[in-house]
C-alpha cells in the first residue's frame, strides 16, 4: 500500500472498504472514494438520531482542549493538540440548526465521507512499507540442531543433512 496523492481530483490507489488491508488495491477517484464512504456511513448511521448532536460535538471540543489531552498529545506527538477540526465540526453543526433532521443527517454524512476519503487518499505512516510479493531467500533459516558434548561440556551444532556443516 504505497500510494499517495496531492490533490483530491487525482486518481488514487486505495483499498476498498470490503477488502482487508492485505488485499490488493484498486484505482479509484476521490469522488468514488467519497461515495464509498457515504454508502458505508449511511449504513452505520441510518437515522437522523444516529448522528452526533451539536452538544456532543461541543463536548468533544472541550475534551480536546482539556489539560490532560494537551499533555498526552505533547508527550506522544511533541506538540499541543490541534482541536480546530473539532471546532469546525461544531460550527458546521450549529449552521445546520435550521435544517430538517434528515437534511442535517445527509449534510453530516457527506462531510464525514469527505473527511474519511481525504484520510484514505492521503499519505499514511504505513506508506514506508512495501508488501512483499515473494519471500526472502533462505528465510527463515533452517533450524539449527544442537547436542550436548559431555567431554567438552558444551553444546555442539549437528550438521543438517541438506546444508552440510554450519
Amino acid at each position: 500500500m504505497s500510494s499517495t496523492v496531492s490533490t483530491p481530483s487525482d486518481s488514487v490507489n486505495v483499498t476498498d472498504l470490503n477488502q482487508s488491508s492485505q488485499s490488493s488495491s484498486s484505482l479509484f477517484t476521490f469522488e468514488e472514494v467519497v461515495q464509498q464512504e457515504y454508502k458505508h456511513l449511511s449504513k452505520v448511521h441510518p437515522k437522523p438520531k444516529d448522528i452526533p448532536s451539536c452538544m456532543q460535538l461541543f463536548q468533544l471540543v472541550m475534551g480536546c482542549n482539556g489539560i490532560k489531552n494537551h499533555v498526552t498529545n505533547l508527550y506522544r506527538e511533541g506538540q499541543m493538540a490541534n482541536c480546530s477540526e473539532k471546532w469546525e465540526d461544531t460550527k458546521f453543526c450549529m449552521s445546520m440548526r435550521t435544517k430538517s433532521p434528515e437534511e442535517r443527517r445527509e449534510a453530516w454524512l457527506m462531510r464525514r465521507a469527505e473527511w474519511w476519503a481525504k484520510r484514505r487518499t492521503s499519505g499514511s505512516s504505513e506508506d514506508v512499507w512495501d508488501i512483499r510479493t515473494e519471500s526472502l531467500p533462505n528465510y527463515p533459516p533452517p533450524p539449527t540442531r544442537f547436542i550436548y558434548n559431555q567431554e567438552k561440556k558444551e553444546f555442539v551444532i549437528i550438521p543438517s543433512p541438506t546444508t552440510g556443516s554450519q
